[in-house]
This record gives C-alpha cells, structure tokens and sequence, in this order.
C-alpha cells in the first residue's frame, strides 16, 4: 500500500479480490445487493465488484479527494453506482446498505480539523461511546458504517491491528461483539501491504449468523489467502477476557494457565515508582554532542543523557564509562539544561538562534514554556531506566551513573524495603517477559511497546540477591549470546523459589513466550 495525504493505503488487488468475493459469497443467491464503499481511493475495490456479474451491485462510492474519485468512478462500467465526493463524516443518508466496504483512512486526532473532531465525537455519542474512542479516524468510519447497515449486513474493512491491542480500542471492540452476531480476524506474518510501520488487519463482522462468536486466523502468505486454505478459529476465553485480540492464537489452556500465575505475583507498581522521561520537546536540538558543547562553550549549561535504548544495548547497568564510549562514537550525550534566570553569553545566544531558524519555539511545548529553551521537570537522576520500546527483550537497567534520560524510558526508583539489584535481576526471567509481550503492544517492523499503565502492571516474582550475586549477573548478561541464556540460568532460581513452577510448566512458558515473540517479529505461521 501506498500512503495517502489523507491517510488512507491503496489495498494491492489480490486482498480487495478475496474481501469482495467473501462478502458477496455471504449474500449466496440473492440477485441484488447495495454497496457503500466510504472511502474510495485508487478503487481497488470497486475495479475487483465490477467483475461481479451474478449480482446486481447498487454501488455508492464516496471520497474527499475529487480526483482519485473520478479515477474509481473510471472503473465502473455500470449504470448502478453513484460517486460523491465528500468526507464520510459529513455524508448523510436515510439508506441502509446491504454491505459496507474498504480501507478507512488512518488519521490520528490531532491531525484531524476542529470539525472533523466534532462530528467523530457526534458518531460515537450516538452509539454510546466515549470520546476516549476518538483517537483516530478509522474508529469513526466503523462505527458511522455499522450504523448505516442493514439488519443482515456485512461489514468488512482492512484497519490497523489497533483495533486489536490498543487501549482506546477496548472500547471499540466491545462494541462490535455487542453488535455483530460474527466477527472474523485476519492477522498477518509480515507486512503484507507496502506501507511504512502500518500493521494491518482485516475485519469481517457480520450482523445475523448460524455460527455466532469471534473467530481468528493468521495468514502466513499472500497464497493461504488466495486459495482459502486458512482456519478460523473461536477463542472464547480470550474475547472474554482483558487480553488483546492479537494473542488469538494462544489456546484457552495457555491464557488460563498464564492467568493464574499472574495472580500470585505483585506487580512493578508494588515495588517501585516510575515516571516519564525528560520531554525536551526537540531532541536534536536540545540534546548535543560533545563537539557541539565545545563548539558554542556549553559545558557548563549540560548534563549527560541517553536519548534512546539503542544505546545501552547488552548490560543490565550503565555506567560513566558507558558515557565516554558513547561520545567516543559522536553519539548526542549533553542534555542543554538552562534555568529561567540564566545569563545568555554570546555563544550561547548564537546556538539559540539556530533553534528559532529551526521555528522551535513555535512547538506547542515549547511555547507554553516561560522561555522556550527551558525544560521544565528534569528533577534528579534515576536509579534506573526502563526503556519503553524493545525488540528482542524489554530492557530494564540499573543507573550508575549522573546520566538523565529522555522519555523513550520511564525513570524508576524503589520504593522503601525493596531491593534495586534484586528487582533488575527479578525482572529478567520468562514469565515477566512473556507477560511483557502479552500487555505491551505491537507495531510494524516488530517494535514492541509498554505505555506507562502497562509497564506499571507488570508482574514481578520479586527474590531477595547478594551484591556478589548481582555482580556475577551483570557479567554473564555482559558475556551473553542470547537473552535465552539469561533467562534459562534465572527461570528456576526466581520462579520456583516465589511460585513453585517445576521444568513441566517452565518448558510450557518458554513455548507460549517464543509464540507471542515470534508472532510479535513475523514470524509465527499459521499452524
């Protein structure tokens, strides 16, 4: 898929082909049926409709952008259509459609104008929803679709596997199972649409149904769905429960047996307090490297930081040696910390200039500042980091040092009683892993996420260590080849000392995490 200035993705003709041909497949005999695409696009789908001649298609197609509508409009030979150019949330019917389809753009809030923004909270009021759901468009296009289907329609639409995972989503989700008797999931191995870290999903929801429920299935390659040869497959327990439709196909022994671990075990909350990072508001701007800090005579206005968790990879402790190696290889490590009553020398001034070249002061969070070049709430530096986004493993380590850190990690200090040492070595075994990947979130490319309320309920089975201990830890994590070798040397020591589990059931949470991880890096067929 191709990325649209209005947030849309041109579907490849083979999947608008075998969404097309399952939702006409769905009406079986009937000889006439009415069709509103609600954002066309390239019309994809409507080139894949036109080939339909059993059925007699009323198709309304309708787009905000005049000339890719016209180029839609070119692939419809029939006299049963009309095309209107228009922004869906403005579009007003009294029709009722046999099916609604299509890709919906995906526009975040903040992008969408004053009035866009009203009329999305207009719809989910409408259905009952809260504004929490308003987070991007493509959750209005569902709602307003579903409201204009027939009593026996069919809903189907490629979107984004926030759908499945996200948290303003749940919401989203518990409307579709109160209004479609069946819902069909495809998730997919790889990125199967061209378009730059979009995960995507296709969504079948079908108002009346003999076989009722949630069904899913994952598509390994472009020829599984082509040819039909895919399974879907009911997960009860995990619709039932808090778990994100994206682990569908976890069975409802592994959620039950997960669960009940979980319950054992206090969380990260429990034994630590953690913030947000520093919010610079311009990271390249107010995070310099030392030949820029000598440049305009910084030094004395700096502070060391890791801007990001690229650069602390292998360890479980950073310390003012890993500083100097970074800024040996030029990496930004000096935080440009001013103070409101500062005096600005005329070197100083001379690199702020270059921020207001750069329109800096105009950011949202830096004009609400009382000077621009001022971050507020940088406090003290932490006792250590939890970097938010990962890709083989989440990283949690220890600060020996005077570094800060920006808000790609939330900055964690103990609470009374507990142990740091002991909790970063805690942290690192299968079952907190596995739960990492089962509460975060997913995105294309496999970067996995823990937003602050995730990172927060993680379960922790907290076990009491020596300094020895920890020392002999930070080694064999520095001398690792995997992650897996940390985790087999730590698994028995930390989980059947706080939960009893035996190497039957260790075994068992090594497999579900390596299927969710798998999944998670594309590369979990469809078995």
């Amino acid at each position: 898929m191709n990325k649209k200035s209005t947030g849309s993705y041109y579907s490849p003709a083979y999947l608008a082909s075998f969404i097309s041909k399952r939702v006409l497949s769905y009406f079986g005999n009937r000889t006439r049926i009415s069709i509103l695409e609600p954002s066309v696009g390239d019309g994809s789908f409507i080139s894949e409709l036109e080939k339909e001649k059993n059925i007699n298609i009323n198709l309304t197609a309708l787009d905000i952008n005049k000339v890719e509508l016209k180029t839609a409009s070119n692939k419809w030979t029939r006299k049963t259509a009309s095309f209107v150019e228009t922004d869906f949330l403005e579009f007003s019917t009294n029709r009722q459609y046999s099916a609604v389809i299509g890709n919906p753009p995906y526009v975040k809030k903040n992008i969408l104008t004053s009035k866009q923004i009203e009329l999305s909270k207009e719809v989910h009021s409408n259905e009952n929803l809260t504004e929490a759901s308003v987070k991007n468009i493509w959750t209005t296009f569902l709602v307003k679709s579903n409201t204009l289907l027939a009593k026996n329609g069919v809903l189907a639409f490629v979107l984004p596997s926030e759908l499945l995972q996200v948290k303003f989503a749940e919401e989203i989700r518990e409307y579709l199972k109160a209004q479609f008797e069946r819902i069909e999931i495809f998730t997919f191995n790889n990125l199967m649409f061209e378009c730059k870290g979009q995960d995507t999903i296709v969504l079948f929801a079908y108002k009346k149904s003999n076989n009722k429920g949630e069904f899913f299935t994952n598509i390994s390659s472009k020829e599984t769905l082509v040819n039909n040869s895919f399974v879907l497959r009911n997960n009860e327990l995990l619709v039932s429960s808090k778990v994100k439709w994206t682990h569908h196909f976890l069975t409802s022994d592994e959620l039950t047996f997960i669960d009940n671990l979980k319950k054992e075990l206090k969380t990260v909350n429990d034994y630590s307090v953690s913030r947000p990072g520093i919010v610079t508001a311009a990271n390249k701007f107010f995070i310099i490297d030392k030949e820029t800090e000598n440049k305009y005579g910084l030094s004395k206005y700096t502070k060391p930081i890791i801007q990001k968790g690229l650069y602390v990879n292998g360890s479980v402790v950073f310390n003012d040696e890993n500083i100097k190696e970074l800024e040996k290889d030029n990496r930004p490590t000096r935080l440009l910390q001013l103070n409101d009553n500062d005096k600005i020398s005329k070197k100083l001034r001379e690199y702020l200039k270059l921020g207001e070249l750069e329109e800096i002061p105009d950011r949202y969070k830096c004009r609400i500042r009382n000077n621009w070049y001022v971050i507020p709430n940088i406090s003290e530096s932490p006792d250590a980091f939890f970097f938010k986004r990962s890709h083989l493993y989440p990283k949690l380590l220890k600060n020996n040092s005077d570094a800060f850190v920006t808000d790609s990690a939330y900055k964690v200090d103990m609470k009374n009683g507990f142990d740091l040492n002991s909790f970063i070595y805690s942290f690192y075994n299968t079952l907190t892993l596995l739960l990492s990947e089962l509460d975060g979130r997913y995105y294309g490319g496999g970067v996995l996420e823990l937003i602050p309320s995730e990172f927060k309920k993680l379960p922790i089975p907290y076990v009491e260590i020596t300094q020895i201990q920890f020392e002999k830890f930070i080694t064999d994590f520095e001398n690792k080849s995997n992650i897996e070798q940390i985790l087999n040397q730590n698994d028995f020591n930390i989980l059947n000392s706080t939960l009893g589990i035996n190497n039957e059931n260790l075994q068992k949470l090594t497999e579900i995490r390596n299927k969710l991880k798998k999944k998670r890096l594309r590369e979990y067929a469809n078995a």
